[in-house]
């Protein structure tokens, strides 16, 4: 008979091993998905707003002006997020530094997009 106070014994091995490296998968494939999403989304958008931009014949706010000039640069992001993977400086904090950097890129890349690209209709409408 076995001792009924005795806490259960595990029969399987590398059980934590094999959660924690699905885990860390996991965060690193969504931060390159996010990464990703905010690098290419805008280079399918822009260029679109450009075309508008251009049929407006107003002189566009500088925020405006940089998105169309430079949203090609958000293409970092995903470098970003795999250099987080595999140089943060705590070990076991690398796959959720990868994730974060890129949910958080993909937040602020968009937000700003967004305003970026909506800032030349605000003005016109004032201009009413």
């Amino acid at each position: 008979m076995t001792n009924p106070y005795q806490p259960p014994q595990s029969t399987l091995e590398g059980g934590s091993d094999q959660g924690g490296s699905a885990t860390t998968a996991t965060r690193l494939i969504v931060g390159l998905i996010c990464a990703l999403i905010a690098a290419a989304l805008p280079m399918l958008v822009i260029p679109s707003f450009q075309q508008v931009f251009d049929s407006f014949g107003a002189q566009l706010p500088l925020m405006t002006q940089l998105a169309l000039s430079y949203h090609l640069w958000l293409w970092v992001l995903p470098i970003l997020v795999i250099a987080a993977f595999m140089f943060w400086p705590k070990a076991e904090r690398r796959p959720l530094a990868a994730c974060l950097t890129g949910v958080i890129g993909l937040t602020l890349a968009i937000s700003v997009m967004i305003l970026a690209m909506y800032l030349p209709v605000f003005a016109l409408g004032q201009a009413i």
